[in-house]
């Protein structure tokens, strides 16, 4: 009962079927043990210690932020006087490494569809279409023909079920024309196989065989990760890179530059060479 009238409030605020089904399970498992109305903070916290030796602490997070947004509902609803959540500490999520590609990794990765095949224009067009946008595999898989711009753009629907717009440089560009003629004008998909429309999957196996021809070991997320890598260490705004990732602000910018900060500043102190450049006065 709670359950269903937790989901139809998030249908309401009009999140991702994703999103909605994700959290339906993470509240739906807790619920399965425990009655929301008389469930205390000792209890939920007794649970999600339980996880921890089964669960990385990302997953553990997760279930955390789910469970605090089950229970606020349930408060503002009028159903608990006394939140339950209030006082369970966040748990703490350790930083880790994030993988980007290195320039060779990129250039052995973009020589796999060096051939003149349908598949391998098509393949290059996608791989550096995310590698210079870094768009999230849902994103790059939900492009229609008709989201291509005239002005090297491309309109993409994205996380929070937000559009926006993401331009292309000239590498990318030239591959995508590329493509287009090969594929036609066709309205639809703009990545299709031999099947039709490519789905995440299928764009996901593709990825992940480029990367094996290549010798990388490579996922979806790691384009995304190394776009950010490459524009930070460019010297691109955060504000400019949150706009063109699709976050609703600069946290996840500045997580991310956290990360191989220290490889960003031998790099920069290499090029500026104090002491090499010293000027007399």
């Amino acid at each position: 009962m709670f359950l269903q009238g937790f989901i139809f409030h998030l249908r309401a605020r009009n999140l991702a079927p994703s999103t909605i089904a994700a959290s339906a399970g993470y509240v739906g498992r807790f619920l399965d043990g425990h009655d929301p109305l008389t469930v205390t903070r000792s209890d939920i916290e007794n649970y999600l210690a339980g996880m921890y030796q089964r669960c990385k602490p990302s997953s553990i997070w997760t279930v955390w932020r789910h469970l605090k947004s089950f229970f606020k509902w349930l408060e503002a609803e009028g159903d608990i006087s006394v939140n339950p959540m209030n006082g369970v500490a966040k748990p703490q999520v350790p930083p880790t490494e994030v993988t980007v590609l290195t320039p060779t990794e990129i250039r052995r990765l973009l020589n796999t569809c060096k051939q003149k095949t349908q598949e391998d224009k098509r393949d290059l067009a996608l791989i550096s279409i995310m590698l210079d946008t870094g768009l999230r595999l849902s994103e790059v898989t939900g492009i229609k023909l008709d989201d291509i711009g005239e002005d090297n753009a491309i309109r993409v629907f994205g996380k929070g079920r937000k559009w926006r717009t993401v331009s292309l440089g000239d590498s990318s560009t030239i591959a995508l024309s590329r493509w287009m003629r090969t594929r036609g004008s066709e309205p639809g998909a703009l990545w299709k196989g031999r099947k039709g429309a490519l789905t995440r999957d299928g764009v996901r196996r593709i990825i992940n065989r480029r990367g094996e021809q290549a010798g990388i070991s490579l996922h979806p997320h790691m384009l995304r990760h190394t776009f950010v890598d490459n524009w930070l260490r460019n010297g691109g705004s955060e504000v400019d890179l949150a706009r063109l990732a699709g976050w609703t602000s600069t946290r996840m910018a500045e997580r991310y530059a956290r990360h191989r900060a220290d490889e960003r500043a031998i790099s920069a102190h290499k090029l500026i060479a104090p002491l090499d450049n010293l000027r007399s006065s």
